[in-house]
């Protein structure tokens, strides 16, 4: 009986793991046959020639890739940091009475909710020299005396789209750790009261311990979103100026779609993808909560 249970089982799966296969399975696999071709088009056909591991050579010693890696990681880096904090001290303080809740709620997640081609626009007019809200803010206020242009100094255009990226980062990081304060029980809080444990020390040995599910999800989570950015850079100032803000998902879209190189841009896409997954294997070994888990 148990055995004809598992041979049921096993049959419902089937529908979904062809259905992973076909959506899955087959585009990496695909790619990665790419990735060892040397793709052209001539008299509009596509002809292809073997190359091996030549494209991934190639990467390795491309000066523009290193570039939009390291490019990248600044804005991972402050996405895991500095978005983090933000979002566990926004769900801090959204999570206790407050008047008009839902309306405060609504509005710290706005950004997460619009669209990433609306929220890239909305920062685009922001950074505006001439009539954007923040230089002119910066004016009322008399902090400047002239316009900054954001989106074409090098200087300050890539912190700026970086700080464009932590506004919708930071919603998404309040999401998730105001569903994960949801989660533990007012009972531990009453009883650390009781104890005479101040506010902060509830926050440092109840809150943060419990926690930490939570924040293994938003560090894999972020690192892989983080590193797929695209929408802002293409809308905003399509990796300039001088390549100062080109990322390794716009490397890889020009790379392919204006240089027409598909075989080094799936070879890009193949080590971007091991070296994410090395990254949330760290994750994985170093922030593991269950116990025996390694």
């Amino acid at each position: 009986m148990e055995k004809r249970k598992r041979v049921i089982g096993y049959m419902f799966m089937i529908p979904s793991l062809l259905i992973l296969l076909l959506v899955l399975a087959f585009p990496l696999i695909h790619a990665f046959y790419l990735s060892l071709f040397n793709v052209r088009f001539f008299g509009g056909r596509i002809i292809t020639s073997f190359v091996g591991l030549e494209n991934y050579l190639a990467v390795l010693r491309s000066e523009s890739w290193w570039r939009s890696f390291i490019n990248t990681v600044y804005f991972v880096l402050a996405d895991i940091t500095v978005g983090m904090f933000l979002g566990f001290i926004s769900a801090l303080a959204l999570n206790r009475r407050l008047k008009f809740k839902s309306f405060i709620i609504a509005a710290i997640l706005l950004p997460y909710v619009l669209p990433p081609i609306v929220h890239a626009l909305i920062w685009k007019w922001a950074f505006n020299a001439d009539y954007g809200f923040i230089n002119q803010t910066l004016f009322r206020f008399g902090i400047i005396k002239q316009n900054i242009y954001w989106l074409t100094d090098s200087r300050l255009v890539l912190w700026a789209l970086i700080l464009a990226n932590l506004w919708q980062g930071t919603a998404f990081a309040t999401i998730i750790y105001l569903g994960g304060m949801k989660s533990i029980p007012d009972e531990l809080y009453e009883a650390a009261r009781m104890d005479g444990a101040t506010r902060m020390q509830q926050i440092m040995y109840i809150t943060l311990p419990l926690l930490k599910p939570f924040t293994q999800l938003l560090l894999v989570m972020k690192t892989i979103l983080t590193f797929k950015l695209f929408e802002l850079i293409y809308a905003v100032t399509g990796g300039g100026p001088a390549g100062r803000t080109r990322v390794v998902s716009y490397e890889i879209y020009r790379t392919a779609f204006e240089s027409y190189k598909f075989g080094q841009a799936t070879a890009m896409s193949y080590i971007l993808l091991g070296i994410v997954a090395i990254i949330v294997l760290l994750y994985r070994k170093f922030l593991a909560t269950e116990a025996g888990e390694e």
